[in-house]
């Protein structure tokens, strides 16, 4: 008797266990990834409250120059990643030179349902920013 009630309660975890995975596979599968460039400035996104978005800003780091996330963007995303990547480089240039631009990647999770403005300014990490500094705006639907 105790030794069928241990069978019963193992293959109870185990099905708990398989309706768990399905539940995360099914929500991943369902999520995607926005991708939105400099092209996109001044536009609307929309995205699904289980999406990613990723921004990609052309920048030249080696200037001093850098896009940084404003602190009254919206508070619906939240900065999950930063990184950057090379802009590829016309076939007579050689890759990876110094001074030559790279795409700054920023990937955003949404925290809820709502409408806000992302906004990033182009400056020196030492300087104040400025309302003639370059930016980036966009109006962002998490739906």
């Amino acid at each position: 008797m105790l030794f069928a009630r241990s069978v019963c309660r193992v293959e109870a975890v185990r099905w708990l266990l398989v309706l768990v995975a399905i539940a995360c596979f099914s929500q991943a599968a369902l999520a995607a990834t926005k991708v939105i460039t400099g092209a996109d400035k001044g536009g609307e996104v929309r995205i699904k409250a289980v999406d990613r978005l990723e921004l990609r800003l052309k920048s030249n780091p080696s200037t001093g120059y850098m896009w940084y996330v404003e602190k009254e963007s919206t508070p619906l995303l939240k900065l999950v990643h930063q990184s950057q990547t090379e802009v590829p480089a016309p076939a007579e240039e050689q890759p990876g030179l110094v001074g030559q631009p790279v795409f700054q990647v920023f990937t955003f999770e949404p925290r809820r349902v709502g409408d806000g403005a992302l906004r990033l300014h182009y400056v020196r990490s030492w300087e104040k920013p400025t309302p003639d500094d370059e930016q980036f705006e966009i109006r962002v639907v998490i739906e």
